[in-house]
């Protein structure tokens, strides 16, 4: 299945430099298409749609700015406030908000300084995923679908809210990317971001070691083989994730307040068949979509070990999805799974397999995409 592309030793170096600006204009113009269509289903539902519960003020901004996006502007605004036992901001984790930050004195709104950061980090995500896929198939038409099934996905409006899913996105795949080039210190330092954007960003460890096995194993050495000095790298992973338990036993004298601040709204590790059975509470439709995407991204995951994926994504996709059927609840399920691009690469591979697949996919992921985001625009909750 996988395969190289085929050029002269003098082609390599110009190749190796401009790698990920192969097929960006098919790129572009799947992000430009999918936020356009966003924005036009946000103005256009609100103009027919009953406001829901957790109604909002009209507008583009208030709608991608809210729900968890107004606890990371209220983060990169105040700060981190924690109390034990009340819903707190620790609750998240801390570069995103650190970034938009730095950023908000260029454009004297932190909501609006959101927004076109995580459009920014969305933008370079499908540009690397375009490359990453590269990478093993030569097929042009697998990259681009794999990129054009990212920007339309079902909950996509994520992608551009004040929200981590494209930071998380960009820094997971420009690990993945990285490690290809056998560039280990870059890999690493995007892994160490990549645990200070979430606490699953820890996992990234284990797929890029699979990754440095590959090109460092030798047979004849054996386990001496990995004894390289590149293999400490590996040892800053962790260190984004620990220095937030730093700053909270430092700041509120307790290195859990993350843990402690998660469990409120009843986020905890438990086993995957309580997860499932937790399930049975949520209303009917959201039930029905939550399940149907998991059941989905389960069988991708399936199929990729069939069509023999690299190893080290379907590593990726098997622990975020494992640590997803733990978590207590199905509550965030769609927006959980929208990161996890191996699941896209997967269905790209498929579509080729299938003539006319491609077409029934992304009909049902556009109609997906069309519903979720009204619900959302109109307050009406979704995930």
């Amino acid at each position: 299945m996988r395969s190289e592309p085929v050029s002269s030793p003098g082609d390599q170096p110009l190749r190796a430099r401009y790698a990920i600006l192969r097929g960006s204009r098919a790129v572009v113009c799947s992000f430009l298409a999918s936020r356009l269509l966003i924005i036009a289903i946000i103005v256009l539902s609100q103009m027919v749609f009953a406001p829901g519960r957790f109604g909002q003020p009209t507008g583009v901004l208030p709608v991608l700015t809210n729900w968890d996006g107004a606890w990371y502007l209220g983060i990169a605004e105040h700060g981190y406030e924690f109390q034990p036992g009340v819903e707190s901001n620790t609750g998240f984790f801390p570069l995103y908000p650190m970034l938009v930050r730095g950023i908000a004195p260029v454009f004297r709104n932190t909501g609006f300084a959101a927004v076109v950061l995580s459009n920014l980090f969305l933008l370079g995500a499908g540009l690397l995923l375009n490359t990453v896929v590269r990478l093993d198939f030569a097929d042009p038409i697998i990259s681009r679908t794999a990129v054009s099934l990212l920007m339309f996905s079902p909950v996509s409006y994520f992608f551009s809210s004040a929200y981590t899913e494209s930071t998380f996105l960009l820094l997971s795949l420009a690990a993945f990317f990285a490690a290809s080039r056998k560039q280990w210190l870059v890999a690493c330092l995007c892994g160490m971001a990549l645990s200070a954007t979430r606490n699953v960003g820890l996992l990234i460890g284990l797929p890029l070691f699979i990754e440095f096995v590959r090109q460092t194993w030798k047979r004849d050495a054996g386990c001496k083989s990995l004894l390289t000095p590149r293999i400490l790298f590996f040892a800053l992973i962790p260190l984004g994730f620990l220095s937030f338990m730093w700053f909270t036993r430092v700041a509120f004298h307790d290195p859990l307040a993350y843990a402690h601040a998660t469990a409120v709204w009843g986020r905890k590790l438990v086993p995957p068949w309580q997860t499932i059975a937790n399930a049975k509470s949520l209303p009917p439709f959201h039930l029905w979509v939550f399940a149907s995407l998991l059941g989905a991204a389960l069988l991708l995951w399936a199929t990729g070990i069939w069509l023999k994926v690299r190893l080290s994504h379907l590593v990726w996709t098997g622990l975020l999805l494992a640590t997803y059927l733990c978590s207590n609840s199905l509550e965030a399920m769609p927006r959980y799974l929208s990161i996890v691009f191996p699941l896209f690469i997967i269905m790209a591979v498929l579509t080729t397999r299938f003539p006319g697949s491609l077409e029934t996919i992304f009909a049902v992921s556009v109609a997906l995409l069309t519903i979720c985001t009204a619900l959302s625009a109109n307050g009406y909750w979704m995930t």
